[in-house]
């Protein structure tokens, strides 16, 4: 055995990432090769001997369609060593894309942030708030942003019609001279000038987080969740793959996908007397979150009962309430057993988290998991946003938490030292 293997560590059993893609105008597969180029230089700067392959695989959606799936597989190119890593990914971009108007958009953001303001100005609800502020930065996100947020979205949704109509007219007499860009519709090319990236990305998060079933967008958002879910019981069923651990990894709205699909699957489990895919949820072994909203999302957008209506509220509670800390939900002597038994313990919930990305944070709403903050350099804002998905560090932490881990080792393996043993 040479001193080079010796100093290497190797993965362990057969692995599968589910990746979810976030808020924006997301292609297909940009997910999958961002997470796989890193995880390649990660490999490299090990000198682990390795190979990429393309594989593709039969899935069907839940309506029973058939489609095919394109992922990708490391594995190693040493024969002593079977281990692979497949990233699978779960595109939904094109369901919330240009499916609401900037006004409604617009409106409905007032409105919920509108509803918030008074659900925490209830009496019944003062110990929430009183939980939410004892954190200084909530203290700061209730007491200025929430207020900024709330003026800002009010002027804009103000003056939106007005600059558009004037832009549009500028763009339209000026079009027999403009050219590259300027080629396409006068008026589609006004929307794009005139809106901020804030309100774009509200449109993606306005309509997933719509609850209410009245609403015609509340049929997109339990179709992400379905497929997701439907695509992630496949992935666990593949007797070919034969996965010993499969992880969810969601950025930005893409973790609130992913968490709303485990308490999905909570729920299902629960209802569940088959044995057999019982089992299978124990190959759930991460959830993986960065550039995470959860936090905002429970505290903002989650569905609230009418005041005075606490069997409604703990009926809602109930029906979402993986890993949410019991603070934060309603104090009452009825209503004290959740049907929703969750049986997904074994999940290593890790959230990463920069401060100068503003959609992250840490999440204070859930118990349970390991809020780690990231250090790259990058910008308040989009930098900040995005930097995650090409942070050396990242991958590097995602390795050591769960690709040297295996169902009989039940921990991580260790560095051999070379320089021990070249001692010894």
């Amino acid at each position: 055995m040479t001193n080079q293997n010796i100093s290497l560590r190797f993965p362990k059993g057969r692995t599968a990432f589910f990746l979810i893609h976030g808020i924006g105008e997301q292609n297909p597969f940009e997910t999958v090769d961002y997470f796989a180029q890193n995880l390649l230089k990660y490999f490299d700067k090990q000198n682990l001997p390795f190979k990429l392959e393309h594989l593709i695989a039969k899935r069907r959606l839940s309506n029973g369609s058939v489609w095919t799936e394109s992922f990708v597989r490391l594995s190693s190119t040493d024969a002593a060593q079977d281990w692979l890593i497949d990233v699978h990914e779960y595109y939904w971009a094109p369901n919330t894309e240009n499916k609401i108007s900037i006004p409604e958009m617009l409106q409905w953001a007032e409105r919920t942030l509108d509803g918030t303001i008074e659900f925490y100005r209830r009496k019944e609800n003062q110990a929430l708030l009183n939980a939410l502020i004892a954190n200084k930065n909530r203290k700061s996100l209730f007491t200025y942003r929430l207020r900024w947020l709330t003026i800002f979205l009010r002027l804009f949704n103000f003056v939106y019609p007005g600059l558009r109509l004037g832009l549009w007219l500028i763009l339209l007499f000026l079009g027999p001279f403009l050219r590259g860009h300027f080629l396409q519709s006068a008026w589609k090319l006004s929307k794009q000038i005139v809106t901020p990236p804030l309100v774009n990305f509200v449109g993606d998060v306005a309509i997933y987080s719509i609850t209410d079933r009245k609403s015609p967008y509340q049929k997109i958002r339990q179709q992400i969740v379905t497929e997701s879910l439907t695509l992630l019981k496949t992935i666990l069923k593949d007797k070919r793959a034969n996965y010993d651990q499969v992880i969810l990894v969601g950025h930005s709205l893409g973790s609130c996908i992913a968490y709303d699909t485990l308490n999905l699957l909570c729920i299902e489990a629960s209802l569940s007397e088959d044995q057999t895919e019982n089992l299978l949820l124990n190959k759930i072994k991460g959830l993986i979150t960065f550039g995470s909203p959860l936090d905002k999302i429970a505290f903002f957008f989650r569905e609230v009962a009418q005041e005075g209506q606490y069997i409604r509220q703990r009926i809602l509670e109930q029906l979402n309430s993986f890993r949410v800390k019991p603070e934060f939900t309603l104090q009452s002597s009825y209503l004290t057993q959740n049907p929703v038994k969750c049986k997904l313990d074994q999940i290593r919930w890790v959230n990463y988290y920069h401060l100068k990305d503003p959609i992250s944070g840490h999440l204070d709403y859930y118990e349970n998991l390991d809020n780690v903050e990231m250090r790259y350099q990058a910008a308040w804002g989009v930098e900040g946003h995005l930097g995650y998905w090409i942070d050396p560090d990242f991958y590097e932490n995602i390795a050591d938490r769960f690709l040297y881990v295996s169902n009989q080792d039940g921990g991580s393996q260790e560095f051999l030292q070379q320089a021990d043993y070249n001692k010894a």
